[in-house]
């Protein structure tokens, strides 16, 4: 064999057990197919459910206000409850997935967070339910960042930022499955009395956005444990079974077949047990401490505006829809429209009112299916476009549509713009591929996990502060909104150089 195809990635490999492989190259030889990609699709699912949840409840609360007795004020609590309970939870979920493996913790958590999602649907008043959904939101911040760094420690690394990219994308389809689901089963008319209270359509709503956390830890339960995780703890033997299966899988061949014998274990050091406080403290202490303190605070910043517009923001949506598109606009600008139909009414609450125009679902399935489909083309073009070019274009562009929104006087174009809102949800993969890249395998997870949760307290900023400002001073609301994903773009040019070999440059060199 030349030395020209030595250095080349490919299965001739030299059959030599004490030529140890990195794993990267490991990966390299066991290449992609079928089994990388669907665990990669059932990851997805536990990112399309805790976008289902949480978003959910831009539907659900408006049916149930008669039911449940809710008020404006419980409504804006209870929307923040998901992003409350991720925010809460962020830190010891992103311990237990360093500690004790991503597919256990990410498996548990959304079986728990599941069933007490599908429990609420039969709670009969606002406190038990709310109770239900505080506990539930506790287990969404695991699912909701944890596949990230899973899909990146299964697949081989040049597949990495456009595979993270296109999951990510695919995310965006749980938002159009919220309005796709809620069209389905809110307009149906039964009402089943079990004494306590009546089972009606939101309830069955509610049973079914829970059900999509069961569904994803029952595929993930005969899936592998990350590689990555295995090698760290020093667990080199289950490591190389899992790569002699991944390429049995993919190249249709005996998995003793597989070339590489023996993985080097260099910077992988089996770790001796410690206490609680101090392993927390080690998984955490150096994501604050140079080189990696730049590049949290840079990720958290971004992720604070991601998720202020996405999370915060778009839940109340369907509420601003249902009052603009139903009212007399013509001529006027959305805000216009709420000022208006508050001067005329003196409350826009002041009948209990559950019921939500079909005009509302067909243009929000309409407008989130589409985006969903422009997300994954453009996440397919990742590779060509790059990373820090597709963050900034997409905070860029939806940060303009927010700013757009007062001005334009035609209801479509308010509905089009405000629609678009998912996209933004675009840039949660290239910052997640960067988290990837730059931080370590022993603290990636915990530090996902972390920039995220601090990115989170946008959600829970923006939907309180959208819900007050929306009537108050509406259009201060959308120049906050737009300005601060502008702000999030110029601040994506501050992030590495995209290209691999250039990031590990630079820490090593920090380091």
């Amino acid at each position: 064999m030349s030395s020209s195809k030595i250095d080349t990635v490919s299965e001739y490999v030299r059959d030599n057990d004490k030529h140890a492989a990195t794993l990267d190259h490991a990966f390299n030889v066991a290449g992609i197919g079928w089994y990388n990609i669907k665990y990669c699709l059932v990851l997805a699912m536990f990112l399309i459910s805790a976008i289902v949840e949480p978003f959910g409840y831009s539907y659900v609360l408006p049916a149930a206000k008669c039911d449940l007795n809710i008020t404006d004020a419980q409504r804006g609590f209870l929307s923040s409850v998901p992003f409350i309970g991720i925010v809460l939870s962020s830190f010891p979920w992103g311990y237990l997935v360093d500690t004790k493996g991503r597919k256990m913790t990410v498996i548990c958590s959304s079986l728990v967070g599941g069933g007490l999602s599908i429990i609420s649907a039969f709670m009969p008043d606002f406190s038990s339910f709310t109770v239900c959904k505080v506990f539930a939101s506790l287990c969404i911040a695991c699912p909701a960042s944890v596949p990230y760094t899973f899909i990146g420690e299964i697949l081989p690394p040049k597949y990495r930022d456009v595979t993270l990219s296109i999951t990510n994308a695919m995310q965006i389809l749980g938002s159009a499955l919220v309005p796709l689901l809620a069209w389905a089963i809110l307009p149906l008319d039964f009402s089943v009395d079990f004494g306590a209270y009546d089972f009606r359509p939101w309830r069955l709503l509610t049973i079914i956005y829970g059900s999509t956390f069961v569904l994803s830890s029952l595929l993930l339960s005969c899936g592998p444990e990350s590689p990555k995780f295995l090698l760290s703890h020093g667990r080199h033997d289950e490591t190389l079974e899992i790569l002699k299966t991944i390429y049995s899988k993919n190249k249709g061949k005996a998995p003793d077949e597989y070339p590489i014998k023996q993985l080097q274990t260099e910077g992988y050091v089996k770790k001796e047990k410690i206490g609680f406080i101090t392993s927390l403290k080690v998984q955490s202490a150096p994501l604050f401490k140079p080189p990696y303190l730049k590049w949290m605070a840079l990720n958290s910043f971004i992720f604070f505006g991601i998720f202020a517009t996405l999370n915060g923001l778009y839940v109340w949506l369907p509420d601003v829809l249902n009052r603009v598109l139903t009212g007399d606009g013509e001529g006027l600008t959305a805000c216009e429209v709420i000022a208006q139909r508050l001067n005329e009414t003196g409350s826009d609450v002041a009948i209990c009112d559950d019921s939500i125009d079909t005009i509302t679902y067909l243009i929000n399935s309409i407008a989130n299916v589409s985006c969903a489909v422009i997300a994954i083309a453009v996440s397919s073009s990742v590779k060509i476009v790059g990373k820090k070019k597709l963050l900034l274009a997409v905070l860029t562009l939806i940060g303009v549509f927010c700013i757009l929104t007062n001005i334009v006087t035609q209801d479509i174009l308010f509905a089009i713009f405000m629609s678009a809102i998912p996209i933004v949800g675009l840039a949660i993969g290239p910052v997640n591929a960067y988290a990837v890249e730059i931080f370590p395998t022993q603290l990636r997870g915990m530090a996902v996990s972390l920039s995220m949760m601090i990115g989170r307290c946008g959600s829970i900023l923006g939907a309180n502060v959208a819900g007050l400002l929306l009537n108050a001073a509406c259009s201060a609301t959308f120049y906050m909104f737009g300005g601060l994903l502008i702000l999030c773009a110029l601040s994506s040019f501050l992030l590495p150089n995209s290209k691999r070999d250039e990031v590990k440059k630079e820490i090593i060199t920090r380091l």
